[in-house]
């Protein structure tokens, strides 16, 4: 999930797999409502709220879900719900044939 090279613009850690990459590379999702714990993908980055980033690819996700990341990255008490993260990532695999998901062209 690493980067090549040096990179120009905004750079975000993916709370999966820890790597740095391009803002334009990486998910922003969000908890939906401050006392709600189900996370959103932020396909605009305009969404309010504390936000986490995440590589457009199931891996990352697990790694996250495994190691408790967002409700840490999202100053969170308790578990959060990614299903609508795991929809959004497994929807686009689909739509893009095997490769990871991305939202590169937004």
């Amino acid at each position: 999930m690493s980067t090549q090279g040096p990179v120009t613009g905004p750079v975000r850690t993916c709370v999966g797999c820890r790597s740095t990459g391009p803002r334009s590379g990486l998910l922003r999702v969000v908890a939906a409502a401050e006392d709600d714990p189900v996370l959103v993908v932020d396909l605009r980055r305009r969404l309010p709220g504390r936000g986490a980033w995440l590589h457009p690819d199931l891996r990352c996700l697990e790694l996250a879900e495994r190691r408790r990341a967002f409700p840490r990255a999202l100053r969170r008490a308790g578990t959060v719900d990614t299903r609508a993260v795991r929809a959004h990532l497994e929807a686009a695999q689909e739509h893009d044939g095997a490769g990871p998901a991305t939202d590169a062209a937004r």
